[in-house]
């Protein structure tokens, strides 16, 4: 402990010493010019709202969140290591369209169409990042995009993450790959965006640690001879897909602009060169879509002792374990867009879209095999007072299994209908009613371990939202209302709650400069008037604050700095491997526990690099650092990161 204070004196005695030396003149302070303009925009399913993003590759804020599962405004329950199963803090009922399987415990991990960037590049543009860690944890991403001509901009991503884990049958082997590419005709009216992608996790699962006082009173220091309940389970998840989507435009050609370009204290647009205006706008309107998707997901539950005791019951083979599930879908959809009348930037006074899906979907066990089909219209209108204020209204239903009369409909206000996010700010507020089928896992299953076939009916998910954002500030209140509430009771069996209860929400977002010091925080409320039917932290939230300063006559760019992650006490969900799904337990708490890092970012030129000592108060308050009952989180330990940028 002594130790780790002298290296904290030192580290923040440093800062200030580099500090000192380097204070640096208004021109110094300019912008650092090794750096170029890339944006990208990631697509949405049926609705209208994709955004241009510009990426700061010279910023240092946030850049030691280096895991999908992590980032300032990402509150995550983890098994114990890096690229295992996960589970948000935060209730968010969002539905996802498609074949709904089961609740998301990887889907961070994967890439998907719905998190497929497309680039827009002047030049070859290329990333690569590496990061290291204890218990052998590393992660490698690599990202590359081009203009092979005009019209043509291909790119490629890369994800992988490896951690052996602290604990026996930890480890984690996570592959994601997606190639992707854009089409624009010479006059614009055709575009085709597309993308081929595939994902394999391998996981093996230890069910947890079979006593917990092992643990919690550092009796066995070395981690690795701490029994475990599953010595010889693996979970193996495989996704993959295929992705095309057409435009055609039709109508007056619009100006050849960049709306997201624009000058720094204004909204003047700004014109680009010719040979860079060929790529998708997702601003722009007036357009028949069509779009085809094929995806393809293979999970895989071994375990070649399932008498351990673990399992409650064995349907089909006690000697081993072999649940295996499939389930493909075929997508269609055609839609159509158009927009009437102008009002700031791009918008259109009135817009319309609407459209159909058409879903084929199969599944397979080892020992059944369903084929659905499956019709979803959809609607999308929108109204823009002049600038002033926007109103938009939603509504869809489906019809066909497994997911007959699922449907939603929604509205929401905003005030002013353009980004002033630098003056008043915008205000928003919004209503949504969903009805919709539990998800498959929980209507059907049949495995070694678990076997049911329920006809739940509908859950019906009532929300009201409102929402704050001015500059760096964003805050809301969420307030949600359940009937029919479906989940996995304390047997890992699905269960529902006729009765109706609600869940309320307030939180925040914020993010300071005071000079050269940096604070940027996210936290949130929770209150659930059944908790004992659903599981939420009251508090939950991440603070950091750090200091930067160029050095070295801006050769060097430093970054230093603390953060805390923290969330009250709560019977947090346990996990079965078997279901790769978490399930209510009411024995363990878990959390009010702080998870304190430092961290030292660095930029030098286009390299830029982290130092970073994970969970620093390891030990020294306690064993109490458990997210998920039976998991420990990692002890103390330093991760290195570096990531390198290419622009030609």
């Amino acid at each position: 402990m002594r130790r780790l204070f002298l290296l904290l004196f030192s580290l923040f005695s440093s800062i200030g010493y580099l500090s000192a030396q380097n204070e640096e003149t208004a021109a110094q302070s300019e912008p650092s010019p090794d750096t170029a303009t890339v944006q990208l925009v990631k697509l949405n399913n049926r609705w209208p709202g994709e955004k241009m993003v510009t990426l700061v590759d010279s910023s240092l804020t946030d850049f030691q969140y280096y895991l999908p599962t992590e980032s300032g405004s990402c509150l995550n329950l983890l098994n114990g290591n890096a690229g295992l199963a996960y589970k948000s803090m935060l209730f968010d009922p969002e539905s996802m369209t498609g074949f709904r399987f089961a609740p998301p415990v990887y889907n961070a991990y994967l890439l998907k169409n719905e998190n497929i960037s497309f680039y827009h590049v002047r030049n070859p543009y290329s990333v690569v990042f590496y990061n290291t860690g204890k218990a052998k944890e590393q992660v490698f991403n690599v990202t590359h995009a081009q203009n092979l001509s005009r019209g043509i901009t291909v790119g490629i991503d890369l994800r992988l993450i490896n951690s052996i884990g602290l604990y026996e049958r930890q480890k984690s082997d996570d592959m994601g790959f997606a190639a992707q590419g854009q089409f624009v005709s010479d006059n614009e009216r055709y575009m085709l965006l597309a993308n081929y992608h595939i994902n394999k996790l391998k996981w093996r699962e230890n069910g947890g640690i079979t006593y917990d006082s092992l643990f919690s009173s550092n009796i066995e220091t070395d981690r690795k001879r701490i029994p475990v309940n599953l010595k010889a389970a693996d979970n193996q998840i495989r996704e993959s897909g295929v992705f095309i989507r057409h435009f055609y435009y039709f109508g007056h050609n619009p100006a050849r602009t960049d709306s997201l370009t624009k000058m720094a204290d204004s909204l003047q647009e700004t014109r680009l060169p010719d040979s860079l205006h060929r790529y998708y706008n997702p601003n722009r309107t007036n357009f028949f879509r069509h779009t085809f998707s094929y995806t393809r997901n293979s999970l895989l539950y071994t375990d070649a002792n399932p008498l351990s005791g673990f399992y409650r019951d064995i349907y089909i083979d006690s000697t081993k374990t072999f649940d295996s599930v499939y389930y493909h879908e075929i997508l269609n959809d055609i839609s159509f867009e158009g927009g009437v009348g102008r009002v700031r930037g791009q918008g259109k006074a009135l817009l319309l879209r609407a459209g159909v899906e058409y879903a084929f979907s199969v599944y397979k066990n080892d020992s059944i095999s369903k084929k659905y089909i499956r019709f979803t219209p959809y609607a999308y209108l929108a109204a823009n007072a002049f600038g002033i204020a926007k109103a938009e209204g939603r509504i869809w239903v489906s019809q066909g299994n497994p997911f007959n009369g699922d449907k939603g409909i929604s509205a929401k206000l905003t005030l002013p209908a353009f980004d002033n996010s630098t003056s008043w700010g915008n205000l928003s507020a919004s209503m949504a009613v969903d009805a919709l089928q539990p998800d498959y896992l929980f209507q059907m299953h049949y495995s070694n371990h678990f076997k049911w076939e329920n006809a739940f009916g509908q859950q019906t998910i009532f929300s009201a939202r409102a929402m704050y954002e001015r500059k760096n500030l964003k805050g809301g209140f969420n307030l949600y209302n359940l009937t029919n509430w479906v989940y996995l009771n304390e047997l890992a069996i699905p269960e529902k709650q006729e009765e109706s209860f609600s869940v309320s929400q307030v939180w925040g977002q914020a993010a300071f400069r005071f000079g050269k010091f940096d604070i940027g925080a996210f936290g949130a409320w929770q209150s659930v008037s059944k908790d004992e039917l659903l599981h939420l932290p009251e508090i939950a939230g991440r603070v950091s604050g750090s200091f930067s300063t160029p050095l070295f006559k801006r050769a060097l760019h430093f970054q230093a700095g603390l953060s805390v992650l923290y969330n009250s006490a709560f019977y947090a969900d346990a996990y079965m491997p078997a279901l790769r799904s978490y399930y209510l337990q009411n024995s363990i708490k878990t959390g009010d526990y702080p998870y304190i890092d430092a961290f030292i970012n660095i930029r030098v030129k286009r390299a830029k690099m982290y130092l970073m000592l994970k969970h620093l108060n390891s030990g020294l308050s306690g064993y109490d650092y458990i997210m998920v009952p039976g998991y420990p989180m990692p002890d103390r330990g330093f991760r290195f990161g570096i990531s390198w940028t290419f622009y030609d």
